[in-house]
């Protein structure tokens, strides 16, 4: 079995399109709740074409963004197992987005690994403050956020689909971090 070690962090680049969509395409699979299956396909569908397909462009460093891909190296071969972002919100905030985790390599302390990454870099460029939102459905997520320090400003229902969110009257949740 392969740990948290065997994973490498490096920025997205453009050939890595394929494989994280279809890591997207499963982990949002994997949250659907049932009865909401063509609500998510919907949502999987608008966030490969407005922003999956733009990512060079969002996440910038010249617009003080990050994105990194988590690549596994077990076994000589080379796969994606994982993403996350930041994303500039204004000048002493950042957002940490798309934050995702292959199902098989959850647990192994590899989000705290993405975690610590994003923040530091998130100082690095100058920021002092972390955000963060979440839906209800990724139940997980927000117990790791809460013990990494995150503390929750808000819960709304969300009703519209975007880029972040899939709508549909999901509770989502907003979290701080002070860096």
């Amino acid at each position: 079995m392969a740990d948290t070690h065997d994973a490498g962090f490096r920025p997205y680049l453009a050939s890595d399109f394929e494989a994280v969509a279809a890591l997207w395409t499963r982990v949002n699979r994997e949250l659907a709740p049932a009865g909401m299956e063509a609500l998510f396909e919907q949502y999987i569908a608008t966030t490969t074409e407005a922003e999956l397909s733009r990512l060079l462009d969002i996440f910038s460093l010249a617009r003080r963004n990050a994105f990194w891909v988590v690549e596994s190296t077990t076994d000589g071969s080379r796969r994606i197992v994982g993403t996350f972002g930041i994303e500039c919100h204004n000048s002493d905030t950042t957002e940490l987005r798309r934050m995702y985790i292959d199902a098989g390599w959850r647990g192994r302390g590899l989000a705290q690994r993405m975690l610590r990454t994003s923040e530091e870099m998130a100082r690095e460029l100058g920021f002092s403050r972390m955000i963060v939102s979440t839906a209800d459905v990724q139940r997980a997520a927000l117990r790791f956020y809460t013990k990494s320090g995150f503390k929750r400003v808000r819960s709304e229902i969300a009703e519209a689909m975007t880029v972040k969110q899939a709508g549909g009257g999901l509770l989502r949740h907003y979290l701080e971090k002070v860096l």
